[in-house]
């Protein structure tokens, strides 16, 4: 569990020399690793020495998705406290940074593009540097993850001489009510202001990733996303990529149970009768959402019902059997009672002094 770099050394070396029973047994003690049934308890994440880093691309093969693109680590982690996320500033230490000429150096001499990798790639300090370096050498670009809050016109008009034409950002939040909760420090000035620069930097058009059915949302705030969409659409094109909220463990969201698939459904109708015409909206499926919710909260039970719903073709219907026949259910599920629906969460602070949530009885 973690990082590997370290860890697949000592488990190709246990696999080469030892029995099934003797590995497993031996693989118990690893820290890092957990072995159902033996280990006891989930062990803390690895975590690789930074004189590991950057992990960058190592086999390079036309039978790969991003086949023509170099990927190399700017950081690893992030120093943000997004509560839904796994990869908060909590996580194996947080942010740790590469150095610019680190990066540069690792790039091959025939690589045409050059992906750069990280949780939060914009907030290296570095980060222009590094861009300027990659299209300077008439390299195109792609960058894993954009803030707004780190957008500005040399930056932009960088990524456009390195290729982009849709900027691509997250709010992760229908409302500012939510993006708050959440501890997501978008806000709609950003926003606007990443359309403005796409308009700008002639770009075609701003894509933004959104969550629907986080803890607390009502369709008022839907109906602000739907608002705030139309704004952003009479600035530059404007399409949606919607995911709906799944809790994660390990994170102040772990516990929460996944809305009602009827619910979210309904929500990403509103979406689209508001947005019609205006906005391009896509949504990953609220059913196949809700597989992956009971992937990241039920216990080893959902892998055995993984593999049973593969042996069975791997259809929804053959997940929810395979989930019910192995009785596999979260472990820790919560729900706001549908009465508070409208509350703000209770907020707590933890050891860094930032807003948390926790799950509300009921």
């Amino acid at each position: 569990m973690g990082e590997g770099e370290e860890l697949i050394h000592t488990f190709l070396d246990a696999a080469a020399d030892m029995d099934r029973e003797d590995l497993l047994e031996s693989l118990a003690r690893v820290p890092g690793c957990y072995v159902p049934g033996l280990s006891g308890h989930l062990p803390l994440t690895a975590m690789v020495d930074g004189g590991r880093l950057p992990a960058r691309s190592q086999i390079l093969t036309r039978n790969t998705v991003l086949s023509s693109m170099f990927l190399v680590e700017a950081e690893r982690g992030c120093s943000r406290g997004c509560t839904y996320c796994v990869m908060r500033r909590t996580t194996n230490g947080g942010m740790r940074l590469v150095p610019p000429e680190t990066v540069l150096s690792s790039v091959p001499e025939h690589a045409r593009r050059v992906g750069l990798v990280g949780a939060a790639v914009t907030d290296h300090p570095g980060i222009k540097k590094i861009v300027r370096g990659i299209v300077d050498a008439g390299r195109g670009i792609g960058i894993s993850s954009l803030r707004a809050d780190r957008l500005d016109a040399e930056l932009v008009t960088l990524l456009a001489r390195g290729g982009y034409r849709t900027l691509t950002t997250a709010s992760d939040g229908a409302s500012q009510r939510l993006r708050s909760l959440v501890a997501r420090r978008t806000t709609e000035q950003h926003l606007i202001r990443a359309a403005e620069l796409t308009k700008k930097c002639g770009l075609h058009r701003l894509k933004l990733y959104q969550l629907i059915g986080l803890p607390t949302e009502t369709h008022d705030d839907i109906d602000e996303l739907v608002r705030f969409s139309r704004e952003l659409a009479a600035i530059v094109s404007v399409s949606l990529a919607i995911s709906p909220f799944v809790s994660k463990r390990n994170t102040p969201l772990d516990g929460f149970d996944f809305e009602p698939i009827t619910s979210v459904n309904q929500k990403l109708a509103r979406l689209r009768a508001g947005l019609k015409g205006k906005v391009e909206l896509r949504s990953t499926s609220a059913r196949w959402a809700w597989v992956e919710y009971m992937l990241s909260q039920c216990d080893e039970r959902a892998g055995l019902a993984a593999m049973d719903a593969w042996r069975a073709g791997g259809t929804f219907s053959a997940w929810e059997n395979a989930f019910t026949t192995r009785d596999a259910r979260p472990l820790r599920g919560r729900v706001v009672p549908d009465g508070r629906r409208n509350l703000p969460l209770p907020v707590v602070q933890s050891s860094t002094g930032t807003g948390a949530l926790r799950p509300v009885d009921g």
